[in-house]
């Protein structure tokens, strides 16, 4: 009887009028993304026109594997101990160096250490930042090695770290690094060493990123740009891409926006037609509008300006804003079925080696999961398990006890917070 009772679905085991309600929803949902599918099946053959221009078939080559290949990856797991008032995160980074596909002996790296704040510190900013502490040591590691290999390979965007620094970059930090001693008053002051790093990077013109999760909608922007909002895709690029896209085939948004038109922008440009404040329509006005948001919103991530105060503008030319707006997107189809995978090149990177890269992407692909396996191989080594921080909390507490302090005392302290409550 437990047996047959453990296969009950959860569904079953709720009171049956929600029951009802939940599978009148699911078929709702089902009517609704039936009709999405039906709405994008029928532009299929338009948005294939549009876009065929920037597609074409990576040019293969076995060159990269006579090349040096480093690797960086980060990881970080946050956890809340309401016993002790702190929150705790750990971060763990990692870069490891190749010879094409081939480890090379002793080319490889690992730094870890924990981010601790007080329980009164908002989650919000508490996770920011410790994605932020990751993504320094993920820019430091990538920097130290660029004179060692011939490409640097890094995970996810250049400039990934930005959405949310402008509501944490004036809050106090604190925090020495343990690896160079530098010491980091405020937030701001982390962000501005992460923009040098990566503005090195992107000025190398030897580093390209993997982008495992992008949600940009530029192709819907453009849509609406060339026919109004009626006709966009409401979809990713990730998305209809991938199923448009073969394995073997790259796409490039300058091949079908130019030059002029980033894809960036175009992804703002549905957002900003639908702002009620906008009162003139025009796609030009628009395409001016969501222009503008765009600088100003990398203005008030990555720049000391202040958000809600005027001369932003000052800051148009800051080394960092230059280099966030000089990266360039593809997207290459490596496996049958799983959508396409997002490379970001610098600007300076000349096109030869931008074509060797692809091809590297392309002939390296895990067929698990389209990404190329040394990336998967470093993800794995330096991913750190979600139970890991809450063992780290367990583990001070235990030497707390070791030390001498009773469980009365212990328990004195941590009963003033919520002792059910634990986040991981």
């Amino acid at each position: 009887m437990v047996g047959e009772s453990s296969e009950i679905p959860d569904l079953l085991r709720i009171p049956r009028p929600l029951q009802e309600k939940f599978y009148a929803a699911a078929l709702e949902e089902a009517q609704t993304l039936s009709k999405q599918i039906a709405d994008f099946s029928s532009t299929v053959e338009e948005i294939s026109r549009m876009i065929g221009g920037g597609v074409y078939v990576v040019k293969a080559s076995d060159e990269w594997r006579d090349f040096k290949i480093g690797v960086v990856d980060g990881s970080d797991v946050p956890a809340v101990n309401d016993r002790i008032g702190l929150r705790y995160g750990l971060y763990s980074v990692a870069y490891k160096l190749f010879k094409g596909l081939d480890p090379v002996d002793d080319g490889e790296w690992f730094y870890g250490d924990r981010l601790s704040g007080k329980i009164s510190m908002q989650r919000e900013s508490f996770l920011k930042i410790l994605d932020l502490l990751t993504t320094y040591y993920e820019r430091y590691a990538a920097r130290n090695i660029l004179n060692q290999v011939d490409l640097v390979m890094v995970d996810g965007s250049f400039f990934g770290y930005r959405a949310g620094c402008s509501m944490v970059k004036e809050e106090e930090l604190n925090w020495t690094d343990g690896l160079t001693n530098t010491a980091f008053k405020t937030v701001f002051d982390l962000i501005s060493r992460i923009n040098d790093l990566t503005v090195e990077l992107v000025e190398s013109g030897k580093a390209f990123g993997v982008i495992k999760r992008v949600s940009t909608m530029a192709l819907d922007g453009y849509m609406c740009y060339l026919y109004g909002p009626q006709r966009g895709v409401t979809l990713s690029d990730r998305s209809v891409l991938g199923m448009l896209m073969k394995p073997g085939e790259v796409f490039d948004y300058e091949n079908v926006f130019g030059q002029n038109l980033r894809f960036d922008v175009l992804t703002w440009y549905r957002k900003t037609y639908m702002d009620s404040s906008i009162k003139r329509k025009e796609p030009e006005v628009i395409l001016r509008k969501a222009e503008s948001r765009v600088f100003l919103q990398l203005v008030a991530d990555l720049t000391p300006h202040r958000p809600g105060r005027g001369g932003w503008k000052s800051y148009e030319n800051a080394p960092v804003v230059r280099a966030a707006r000089s990266t360039k997107r593809v997207f290459v189809k490596t496996v049958e079925d799983i959508p396409p995978i997002c490379v970001e090149f610098s600007s300076t990177m000349p096109d030869r080696l931008r074509e060797l890269v692809l091809s590297y992407v392309y002939g390296t692909a895990n067929p698990a999961t389209g990404l190329p396996l040394a990336l998967d191989l470093v993800d794995d080594l330096v991913s750190l398990p979600r139970g890991v921080c809450r063992e780290f909390v367990n583990e001070i507490e235990a030497e707390m006890l070791r030390r001498g302090f009773s469980r009365e005392s212990l328990l004195a302290v941590f009963s003033r917070y919520n002792p059910q409550k634990e986040e991981g």
